[in-house]
């Protein structure tokens, strides 16, 4: 979400006659992600006392005081509670203002989704989404999916001749990223391989643990929190055979096009939602049944035997769609069609 959202504005702005920024409630510094919100954030609330109600009230007024002086045409909102706040912060204002509602992450799993359909436009980065919005009451006509973007890339990962791993993200044994799976899978294999990690997380000592459990921990190489991943990657890991992704629900998991865009193969669980749309089964990559580490072994097993047929050119090229300079037309397009349809 962080990079989606930093890109989106930084495209934003390169456009003529738009500006775009961040305002941040609850905004908390000093985490290893701050970086990315470098040059881009417009304003914030923070959190002043611990009553819920009150502190929402709080953070109401101080982005309906920035609406009144700031006077932007277009809110968009990244969850539920600031979908609420927006649109009482917008009432207060009085201003004639979009609100939209992007969520990185399925509807139904966040709290009181039901706020987001106070917006009156919804970005949806995947039909599964886009589904649920419906299911909450949102109006067809009123949901663009518009997917994620991701930057065409000049280089391409070489391929390893031996079978290596790369899985990378937040770090939870068995929340939304279920590494569980992902260790229990490699722990059933009987050929040669490695698997780095490049990411951190809450559950990081906890993985550490199992893979010590599972007797694999001398294959698994744990690389920490990068700024720049995959120029981590390129410099440190130097080559891949296959990303690995064993979600257990996404929004639209942006690795999977970053992996892809650089000719690396990707396995990923067919977990609600965004896999399905970006994997193009032996072509840039496969799908397993969520949850189902047998069957990821099983796939793992018939590539090491196999091999991948496709080249590295050819998996760059399957996701042309989700480039740059395709995602901002389309959304330049819907956000200048609901500036038309306030006049």
């Amino acid at each position: 979400m962080e990079n989606v959202t930093c890109q989106l504005i930084n495209m934003l702005n390169l456009e003529e006659h738009i500006s775009a920024g961040l305002f941040i409630i609850n905004y908390h510094s000093g985490s290893e992600s701050d970086s990315w919100r470098k040059d881009i954030v417009w304003g914030s609330s923070t959190d002043v006392m611990r009553n819920p109600k009150v502190t929402r009230l709080f953070h109401t007024l101080r982005l309906a005081w920035f609406l009144k002086k700031n006077k932007p045409e277009h809110i968009i909102a990244l969850n539920t509670v600031p979908c609420l706040i927006a649109h009482r912060a917008i009432s207060l204002s009085g201003q004639k203002i979009t609100l939209s509602s992007w969520m990185h992450l399925p509807p139904k799993y966040r709290y009181r989704p039901r706020y987001l359909t106070l917006a009156n436009h919804h970005f949806a980065i995947s039909e599964g989404i886009k589904q649920q919005l419906i299911e909450l009451g949102a109006k067809d006509c009123s949901i663009d999916v518009v997917f994620n973007p991701v930057k065409r890339s000049d280089s391409v990962i070489p391929r390893s001749e031996k079978m290596k791993f790369l899985y990378m993200g937040r770090v939870h044994f068995e929340d939304q990223k279920q590494l569980k799976d992902l260790f229990d899978a490699v722990s059933q294999l009987d050929f040669d391989w490695s698997l780095d990690i490049v990411g951190d997380g809450p559950d990081s000592d906890h993985c550490k643990k199992y893979t010590v459990d599972k007797n694999i921990s001398d294959k698994v190489f744990w690389h920490g929190w990068q700024d720049d991943s995959w120029g981590y990657v390129e410099k440190n890991i130097k080559s891949v055979t296959c990303l690995l992704l064993t979600s257990n629900n996404e929004g639209f998991p942006l690795v999977l096009l970053e992996a892809i865009s650089r000719g690396v193969y990707c396995i990923s669980s067919d977990c609600i939602s965004g896999p399905s749309e970006v994997i193009k089964p032996g072509v840039n990559g496969q799908l397993y049944q969520t949850n189902n580490s047998d069957q990821l072994a099983e796939v793992l097993k018939n590539l090491n035997e196999k091999g991948i047929t496709s080249s590295q050119n050819i998996i760059k090229d399957s996701v042309s769609n989700f480039y740059e300079s395709s995602y901002i037309e389309r959304f330049k397009k819907i956000i200048n069609d609901k500036a038309l349809e306030k006049k």
